[in-house]
């Protein structure tokens, strides 16, 4: 897992590589702007016109490193505009402006929004940099008020220009709003929240060479969920193991107008690799299923209290299960026994928040979208105070929440936020939490703990979307199912 680091824990970190790797900032500003570039042009073709807007600062001297090295690159078609309203200028600004009046890229001076040009193609902004934390006077606001409406595509150094990403109250952001952040070594957690959407659409992560030993060592409630960090949570299939090996889930789902929900989350429990499933269903529809799925086993659902739980290695319970005092009666029976349990949807609906055990075994996870957990923990101004919600009622209840979200957030017991990094909106389809919910009930049953279940799921439940989004403009949830099983195994390959 990464660790997200404040802004001033991240210049902590430019330090401590300068001073221990003997990197001179200079030259570490090189390293970040090769990375820049790296990730532009594949957005970027040499023949459109890019105006690279700087401020005095390091984020400025940025700017310059990457104006040149485009240049180099083969874009001809470069104008610099470095912003007069400083005081100063740090020491590597003036050594990359020093470099860039060597080329032939044009440096223009900007004293008045007069100066700039009428219109942009693509904009680089490299004014203000990370290091912002204060209001913008009249010169910033007016200038980046006309970048944002006469640019086709803004693109911004590490963080847009005004962001103080530290903070979260953004009501009167007038800062730039960018279509794409090239961020630098790690994800601002601002950029995790959809609140985020009104400062940059979409950003990338880029490896500028800080030392990853220094960021992992320092302390922190948020941590990035990658692929590195998938595979080591994934358990290896061995020789001489079968099908009692990996576990038997229960599924309890699927009202007589929400069948489909039972099934999409038995497959995906299957599909993610438990050895044997059991769907608690009404007894009119196991032909059915058998039919769809014949690894199925079946239980009828009106003689729940007759089955040996301890057969069970987890429990899923919840999609398309109704809410109607059957279905009550069904989530708070399972809700009071020691095997581990997920909960979703309708299993949420028919809770109230003072239902939550007491003491629980630690062994739960609930997986609420936003109106569901708003339900159950109270209405919320903004996502940043929903988070510190699930943050804090994870804690104190000693359960797992699944928040999600299009970077969800998995909320454990001991105070930490993990921050899924898969998942797009090609799945944003009914039916899709039905598969997360097989999805970490199967890891359950594989022998992860909740914590690990709910991280792991999580992610190769987004992954598989991901890959698939490469060819598809929709992901349906049946799809997605289906290749699971890809997934897990191109996770267990990663180098």
């Amino acid at each position: 897992m990464l660790n997200l680091i404040t802004n001033q824990q991240m210049r902590m970190a430019d330090a401590y590589t300068c001073e221990n790797l003997k990197i001179p900032s200079v030259d570490l500003m090189e390293k970040a702007a090769i990375a820049f570039i790296k990730a532009f042009i594949s957005y970027c073709n040499p023949e459109r016109e890019v105006y690279i807007i700087v401020g005095k600062g390091n984020n400025g001297g940025d700017g310059l490193a990457i104006a040149r090295l485009l240049h180099q690159t083969g874009f001809k078609n470069i104008k610099v505009y470095i912003l007069e309203k400083f005081n100063s200028e740090s020491n590597d600004f003036v050594i990359n402006y020093e470099r860039l009046k060597q080329t032939e890229v044009p440096i223009l001076h900007c004293t008045a929004l007069n100066d700039l040009p009428p219109t942009f193609d693509v904009a680089i902004d490299a004014i203000l940099g990370s290091g912002f934390n204060r209001e913008l006077d009249l010169f910033f606001t007016s200038i980046f008020k006309h970048i944002n409406t006469n640019s086709n595509f803004i693109v911004s150094v590490d963080v847009p220009s005004g962001c103080n990403v530290d903070s979260f109250n953004y009501n009167s952001y007038n800062g730039i709003r960018a279509q794409l952040t090239i961020s630098f070594q790690r994800p601002k957690f601002f950029f995790t929240l959809p609140e985020s959407q009104m400062v940059t659409e979409d950003f990338e992560v880029v490896d500028i060479g800080l030392s990853q030993e220094y960021i992992q060592s320092i302390t922190s409630e948020y941590l990035w969920v990658d692929k590195e960090a998938a595979k080591s949570l994934l358990p290896r299939r061995k020789k001489f193991t079968h099908k009692g090996t990996y576990g038997h889930v229960l599924v309890c789902a699927g009202s007589p107008h929400m069948r489909g929900a039972s099934l999409l989350c038995a497959k995906a429990v299957l599909k993610t690799g438990a050895g044997l499933i059991t769907l608690l269903t009404n007894s009119d529809f196991f032909p059915f299923a058998n039919v769809l799925a014949p690894e199925l086993m079946t239980k009828n659902i009106n003689q729940f209290k007759d089955i040996n739980l301890e057969k069970f290695s987890s429990i899923a319970i919840g999609p398309g299960l109704g809410t109607d005092e059957k279905a009550k009666e069904l989530v708070h029976y399972f809700l009071r026994q020691n095997t581990p349990l997920v909960l979703d949807a309708d299993a949420l609906n028919v809770l109230q928040l003072e239902d939550f055990p007491k003491n629980p075994h630690e062994s739960l996870i609930i997986t609420p979208h936003v109106n569901e957990f708003d339900r159950l923990f109270g209405q919320h101004e903004s996502w940043y105070e929903r988070l510190q919600t699930a943050k804090m009622s994870a804690e104190k209840l000693k359960i797992i929440i699944v928040l999600k979200n299009q970077y969800t957030y998995i909320c454990t017991p001991n105070g930490k936020v993990f921050i899924n990094s898969t998942g797009n909106p090609a799945m944003a389809q009914g039916g899709m939490g039905d598969a997360l919910t097989g999805c970490i009930a199967a890891l359950l049953a594989r022998g992860l703990n909740p914590q690990e279940a709910a991280i792991l799921g999580c992610f190769i439940h987004g992954y598989t979307g991901d890959k698939l989004a490469q060819h598809y403009e929709v992901v349906s949830p049946s799809l997605l199912i289906d290749n699971l099983p890809k997934s897990l195994l191109d996770i267990s390959k990663v180098e």
